[in-house]
């Protein structure tokens, strides 16, 4: 199974992903903390672009509308099916996961995430997670690969999307969306869209929906309103202490290097600039493990978002 996304100007182009049924099995608190993980039944994604921008899963059949078929189903004959080599990501289980956004896959360019394992004496024990083809569910995150086609330099808005849980349990606080820029192309060719990759954060946006609103786990920990500041791992092999929040806490734990965005920010601050020509993209929807609401607050989300992208 694979997808995209959408846009706005009071016309609105909309790319719509809904994640049905994310059902966490274990009832563990914390971040990186012992084996939480998060069922996904379904995921379904429509991008839709409006008049201005065109949009692909290939770079070359340009359309103004993609479905969850074009991104991640790999037998789909549809020639706007995503490009034979992608790496885009559904998995069956989310994982609670992190990145600084400063190490990247050398051959892809995407970001390396870190998941951690804490072990009864309070360590945690941080590895990378595989994003290669066919480990969707090692890597525990959603990602894939699109390309936008505009005709001048156009800024683009992310703010009016929308994210939604029908269980109403705490998962919102603890998700997080980036838009990873792999590149520009005034080219026509798709091959040379398609190679484009990123070897650093520039450009990069970390999207936090709900900044605001804190769990009871939070609440009850101290961390009852505002922005939760959370660091990121940044390398493998670390074994760090967990405080008594349950979030980790070494030297391999760092800030992001690259913009983070909370819902509260503006809406120009929630946008990104492409420039005319292809741009190609990486989107990742992830739980964000050293975030302290990835408790058991989060466990039986049923969570929906529906990524809307708008111009002026």
């Amino acid at each position: 199974m694979k997808k995209t996304i959408k846009k706005r100007a009071f016309v609105s182009a909309i790319a719509m992903l809904i994640v049905s049924a994310i059902v966490l099995t274990s009832s563990t608190f914390a971040w990186f903390s012992m084996s939480k993980e998060a069922k996904v039944e379904q995921m379904d994604l429509t991008v839709s672009s409006p008049e201005g921008i065109q949009i692909s899963a290939n770079a070359s059949a340009w359309t103004a509308s993609l479905t969850n078929d074009d991104f991640f189903n790999e037998s789909s004959t549809s020639r706007y099916k995503a490009y034979d080599g992608n790496v885009n990501l559904m998995p069956l289980n989310l994982i609670p996961v992190s990145s600084a956004f400063k190490m990247f896959n050398s051959t892809t360019g995407a970001a390396n995430f870190y998941k951690a394992v804490l072990n009864d004496k309070g360590n945690a024990t941080v590895t990378a997670v595989s994003q290669t083809a066919g480990n969707d569910d090692n890597a525990g995150l959603v990602a894939f690969d699109i390309f936008f086609k505009v005709a001048q330099n156009t800024k683009v808005y992310f703010g009016t999307s929308e994210f939604k849980d029908e269980s109403q349990s705490d998962i919102l606080t603890a998700l997080r969306v980036a838009f990873q820029p792999l590149g520009q192309t005034t080219s026509t060719e798709a091959a040379t869209a398609i190679a484009l990759k990123s070897t650093s954060a520039t450009n990069t946006t970390v999207y936090e929906p709900d900044a605001v609103n804190r769990s009871a786990d939070a609440i009850a920990s101290g961390n009852s309103t505002g922005v939760v500041t959370t660091k990121y791992i940044n390398s493998t092999g670390a074994a760090g202490t967990v405080n008594s929040n349950f979030v980790l806490t070494n030297a391999n734990n760092e800030a992001l290097t690259c913009n983070a965005i909370t819902s509260q920010a503006s809406a120009t601050d929630k946008s990104f600039e492409i420039k005319a020509g292809v741009t190609k993209m990486r989107v990742y929807i992830w739980v964000e493990g050293n975030d302290i609401d990835c408790r058991n607050s989060v466990a039986g989300a049923a969570l929906s978002v529906a990524l809307k992208f708008t111009i002026d």
